[in-house]
């Protein structure tokens, strides 16, 4: 048993069943929601940049001779 675990259930024989049942409800709630999601706000930060990166990208074609098959090939690698 890991020494945090131990201090977990130490500190559990010292609630009441009404702070026990409290405990539960918010360990659920915690197992529902995902935390490696951001929040929202900084969810938009990171589209907004995004956005801007991809306003940033060329629109027209390279003038460098190489069609857009060409192009695929170099980057992700023939298909056969």
């Amino acid at each position: 048993m890991q020494p945090q675990t131990a201090e977990i259930e130490r500190a559990i024989k010292g609630l009441d069943r009404r702070d026990k049942l409290r405990l539960i409800e918010v360990l659920a709630h915690a197992l529902q929601r995902d935390e490696t999601v951001p929040p929202p706000a900084e969810r938009k930060t990171q589209l907004d940049v995004l956005l801007q990166e991809l306003d940033a990208l060329p629109s027209e074609s390279a003038d460098d001779g190489f069609s857009n098959r060409d192009h695929d090939a170099l980057l992700y690698g023939r298909q056969t």
